[in-house]
């Protein structure tokens, strides 16, 4: 597994976790939806172990969405880190699939997935491998 791999069976499996919990809208969740599903993300963080490799992809993720410098990114502690990373996978997952979804993701629609990511529609972050799950930052 390269250091832009990250498994995220481990966060699917934690009791509790929900893709709609750690990203959503204020359409759905009201003014607080950045400080709820950031709540959510930071409580599920401890799911995801992300090692130093992993770490400074997802930093240099980070630093090609626009939203941070390198200064920032370098600044963040592993939780926040981590958190946001949850709060990525989160977002790739309810865009890729929707939110009403089975626990194993070998029962999510690949097929559709695949499709639209190979038109561009969603993002081409997500793999399933030996049954589990991978979200990739590669850039």
């Amino acid at each position: 597994m390269q250091d832009t791999e990250i498994g995220v069976s481990p966060l699917l499996a934690s009791p509790g976790f929900g893709p709609w919990d750690c990203s959503n809208s204020v359409a759905n969740l009201g003014h607080d939806a950045g400080k709820l599903t950031w709540q959510a993300s930071q409580g599920f963080a401890s799911s995801l172990v992300l090692s130093e490799g992993q770490k400074e992809a997802v930093r240099d993720f980070v630093r090609s969405s626009g939203g941070w410098d390198e200064e920032e990114t370098a600044a963040f502690s592993d939780t926040d880190l981590t958190a946001l990373c949850v709060q990525w996978i989160a977002g790739d997952i309810r865009e890729s699939f929707g939110d009403d979804l089975p626990d194993d993701p070998a029962e999510w629609d690949w097929a559709d997935y695949n499709e639209q990511a190979e038109r561009g529609s969603v993002p081409s972050t997500l793999y399933l491998h030996d049954g589990k799950l991978f979200w990739s930052c590669a850039q």
